[in-house]
């Protein structure tokens, strides 16, 4: 009853008080003990153990000793223990929850773009594997960041998104690997990498500043991924066939361009092999004009430029949905890329022109072919 008197908790068991203090009537002392003064003992022995121990030891026992000596103090901090503990424990069940979150939220495309900056960094590596193998990389990185997101979010993943991810991923990671396996077995790619623009950047604010821009590219050039796994589950049905015509366009652009590349690469290994019989035949020439090549001079390209025209096609019905201003970085990122492989066919035409121009089976393969589309 005097405890109850002098403080504002009041407790049901005098067992509670601490050891050496006997419930009484309300003296001084009484009162001094259930607002916190400690009894001469745990004087005492506090007094010992701050002059043996360390800091954190000392800071513990005080607050031991405060809250034995008042029941008041005890239940203040078991209250502030329990809450932080049920605070920790809720954010760690959050964060997953967060990063899922992250996908419906004004940090989507910000996140799309950390994904692909992280295989651009191979720029550090080599500034000119940031439009080679950090290019196929980044798109892969994408799709399976933004895959990660959609399985932390807890969403129902339709089976058209999920092509439209897994194509990204097929094509990044194939086009990184050819190209990574051509840079080290290609005798002539080290001489062109030198040339290369972005071989210029050798200092890390330079380096930085192209992993930066190229990674923002790519961020755009894949964000109707992006844009599909925010509302594929609320696009009308009657958009459906835009979006299975371009998931079929995007896988057929991966694989034609994964065939282009394959027969290119093996043309070359064969008219470089040494002792080969048909370095000395006529019907090998030093340009690839066989499978794909006898009617298109640059199928890779012809196939790059498909599966962007896909990938970007299946992400319409979604961008409508989602809103029309989305279309703004997707048509950037495909009008890029559609500069890009037109330029570097003419590139190309004009530099094998230099080259065969008096050579009549060159003129005769030039005539019968077409440069980004095949002519039949």
């Amino acid at each position: 009853r005097a405890h109850a008197m002098t403080s504002p908790v009041t407790l049901s068991r005098p067992a509670l008080a601490p050891r050496g203090i006997v419930a009484r009537t309300a003296t001084s002392k009484s009162r001094a003990c259930a607002f916190g003064s400690l009894p001469r003992s745990l004087e005492r022995r506090r007094a010992a153990l701050f002059a043996t121990t360390s800091t954190p030891l000392r800071r513990r026992f005080s607050v031991a000793a405060s809250a034995s000596a008042s029941p008041q103090v005890s239940a203040e901090l078991a209250a502030k223990a329990t809450k932080a503990a049920i605070t920790t424990t809720s954010v760690a069940s959050t964060m997953p929850a967060s990063l899922g979150a992250a996908l419906a939220s004004s940090f989507a495309f910000p996140a799309l773009w950390a994904f692909a900056a992280v295989p651009c960094c191979l720029a550090f590596v080599n500034p000119v594997y940031v439009f080679s193998v950090g290019y196929g990389l980044s798109v892969a990185a994408q799709a399976a960041g933004i895959a990660a997101m959609l399985h932390l979010s807890g969403v129902w993943v339709p089976a058209v998104l999920s092509l439209h991810l897994a194509g990204a991923v097929f094509y990044g990671v194939r086009l990184g690997a050819f190209l990574y396996h051509r840079s080290v077995t290609w005798t002539e790619w080290n001489a062109r990498a030198k040339n290369a623009p972005e071989a210029n950047a050798q200092s890390a604010p330079q380096k930085i500043g192209v992993v930066a821009a190229c990674s923002l590219l790519y961020a755009m050039m894949c964000s109707p991924m992006l844009w599909h796994a925010q509302v594929a589950n609320v696009v009308p049905g009657a958009w459906m066939p835009v979006t299975y015509a371009g998931l079929a366009l995007q896988w057929a652009g991966a694989l034609l361009e994964a065939v282009a590349d394959h027969q290119k690469s093996a043309h070359k290994k064969k008219k470089s092999a040494p002792g080969d019989a048909l370095l000395s035949s006529d019907d090998t020439h030093p340009w690839c004009d066989v499978g794909l090549y006898k009617t298109c001079r640059h199928p890779n390209y012809l196939g790059e430029l498909v599966f962007w025209f896909g990938l970007f096609l299946a992400g319409v019905p979604a961008m409508a949905t989602r809103g029309w201003w989305s279309f703004a970085p997707a048509s950037l990122g495909l009008a890029f890329i559609a500069k890009l492989m037109t330029s570097q066919c003419l590139k190309q035409d004009e530099k094998q022109k230099a080259r065969y121009e008096n050579d009549q089976a060159y003129a005769a393969w030039v005539n019968k072919s077409g440069s980004l589309f095949p002519k039949f």
